[in-house]
């Protein structure tokens, strides 16, 4: 009896000692543990209702004043203002025509009861994914005003294709994004298809992203997801991804941010995009995820993009831990040339608009957008102006 007993002791140390290792091999403090204990409780909010999804995911129906961006001290006695009711005017919608499909992100059932939103839980498997715990729900290997030295803003193991605009007045920007599923292979690798919206310059550099990511460390899966990200420093201690920390506000009650998309695209087969819009009203930087408010961004975050915006940037970006072995981006196929544009084959961005002053989509001018690349692994062809998806570009390959 007392042999089964110091066996089943051991077991239990043993099955301790697992648990308390991160996956780089360090163990867990005291103060981590309790460094953990606090993060949670501070993100996963008292929920009305919980909706489990097919694949796993947790979203919790938090009442629309409780969510993680109402602990910041600057949304004290903050009132969420209305929907606008005058969005941008001259989105282009016969872009969306065949052969191209949307993708989707909703819950099932209508979503959350009204009054509430979804909020991913957060689970403690979560945080041991990360490096630390202070780092959790932020950029990866980002170390303070290092990151700033230009408007691009990041380190060398973040890699990207890209084109962007010329210095300017900039008050969002609308795009329909072609979904992938990137194999990258690991947990310590991303690959992500978006747009930035920035302003400022060094470490006093504002951005918001939008689009789409698989990101094994921030979510668990290899799956593509909805992401958003925001900084006002440039990417050291403010912002955070989706709701991970004060800042973005969710309003839509069926579009969780973080969520799977699916369908996505395949290589000669259907082709699906989500399409995705931010822009400035007179207070706020609203977020519309294929036509539908999803939330807004305070423009008491900012103090550069609380106006306006200097640039735009639109493509592809990766990351590896081991910045020897980066990770597919896009579709991992490279565009070919002007004459092979390669549809079915590369990752593309579509229906590319800007907003200007008089609160319009246009296109921006073919002479203030220009190329942009950190990598000489990936490919990018500007295609200009298509007569059919407008301004439009491939991108993606694999090193």
């Amino acid at each position: 009896m007392a042999a089964s007993l110091i066996s089943f002791q051991c077991v239990i140390v043993i099955c301790m000692a697992m648990f308390m290792v991160l996956g780089h091999g360090r163990s867990l403090s005291r103060n981590e543990h309790l460094e953990m204990k606090k993060l949670l409780q501070s993100l996963n909010k008292p929920a009305v209702k919980s909706i489990q999804t097919a694949n796993g995911d947790i979203f919790d129906c938090v009442h629309i004043y409780k969510q993680p961006a109402f602990d910041h001290p600057l949304m004290k006695n903050y009132t969420i203002p209305k929907i606008p009711t005058s969005p941008p005017t001259g989105r282009i919608n016969k872009a969306f025509a065949s052969p191209n499909a949307l993708s989707v992100m909703g819950l099932p059932d209508g979503g959350c009861p009204d009054g509430t939103v979804p909020i991913r839980r957060v689970q403690r498997k979560d945080l041991l994914r990360a490096h630390f715990v202070s780092n959790f729900g932020k950029k990866y290997d980002i170390q303070g005003s290092s990151s700033g030295g230009s408007i691009n803003g990041l380190p060398t193991n973040h890699h990207w294709t890209k084109i962007e605009t010329k210095p300017g007045d900039f008050y969002g920007t609308m795009a329909a994004l072609n979904v992938w599923k990137p194999n990258v292979g690991s947990f310590d690798k991303s690959s992500s298809s978006k747009f930035w919206l920035v302003a400022g310059a060094y470490n006093e550099l504002n951005v918001i992203e939008a689009g789409w990511t698989v990101d094994g460390q921030l979510y668990g899966d290899l799956e593509p997801r909805l992401f958003i990200y925001w900084t006002s420093d440039g990417y050291s201690k403010t912002g955070c991804f989706n709701t991970l920390c004060s800042g973005f506000v969710s309003v839509h009650k069926q579009v969780p941010i973080g969520a799977a998309i699916t369908p996505v695209s395949t290589e000669g087969g259907d082709q699906f995009a989500v399409r995705i819009s931010v822009w400035k009203d007179p207070t706020e930087w609203w977020l519309y995820i294929n036509d539908e408010v999803v939330g807004f961004w305070p423009e008491k975050f900012f103090n550069h993009l609380n106006k306006k915006a200097d640039k735009v940037m639109w493509g592809g970006e990766v990351y590896s831990r081991n910045d020897r072995e980066l990770p597919p981006m896009g579709s991992g196929v490279a565009p070919g040339g002007r004459d092979d544009d390669g549809f079915k084959k590369a990752c593309y961005i579509r229906d590319i608009n800007i907003v200007n002053d008089k609160n319009e989509y246009v296109e921006a001018p073919e002479d203030a957008i220009q190329y942009n690349d950190r990598s000489k692994c990936y490919r990018l062809i500007d295609l200009g102006i298509n007569r059919t998806w407008r301004r439009s570009f491939y991108f993606g390959g694999r090193c």
